[in-house]
């Protein structure tokens, strides 16, 4: 099963993408925070059951999503990493060139963004 966290303020931003998610062998975490995202990415990865998948809201009551992603590949490299935001695809890119995001999500995903997330997961193997 691949485990996947959800992070944001807001879990029916989410919910078109977790849907879509949960009709393949996918189990969904949702957490508010980017702190807490990091303590539980910690805790599996230390129990040898590392996440598979981070979606961030592009702004988290503690901290940026970029911020999250930042440190999520510092403590779970092989986490791949996807980003809502409402840059423009170029600023997307600037903005986070280097960090290894699998893609961008518009701000409202709806079910075909979380079809085009899983067409990508499967693209790099993930699914």
């Amino acid at each position: 099963m691949i485990q996947a966290v959800l992070v944001g303020k807001n879990q029916q931003t989410f919910d078109p993408v977790a849907r879509v998610l949960q009709q393949h062998p996918v189990v969904v975490s949702w957490i508010k925070k980017g702190k807490t995202a990091l303590e539980h990415i910690t805790d599996t990865r230390d129990k040898g059951r590392a996440a598979d998948l981070l979606i961030t809201d592009e702004t988290l009551d503690d901290m940026t999503g970029r911020a999250l992603v930042e440190q999520v590949i510092m403590i779970s490299p092989m986490t791949s990493c996807v980003a809502v935001s409402a840059l423009s695809e170029k600023e997307f890119h600037e903005t986070f060139e280097g960090l290894g995001v699998l893609m961008q999500l518009p701000v409202k995903p709806d079910t075909a963004d979380g079809d085009a997330l899983v067409a990508c997961m499967k693209k790099i193997s993930l699914l």
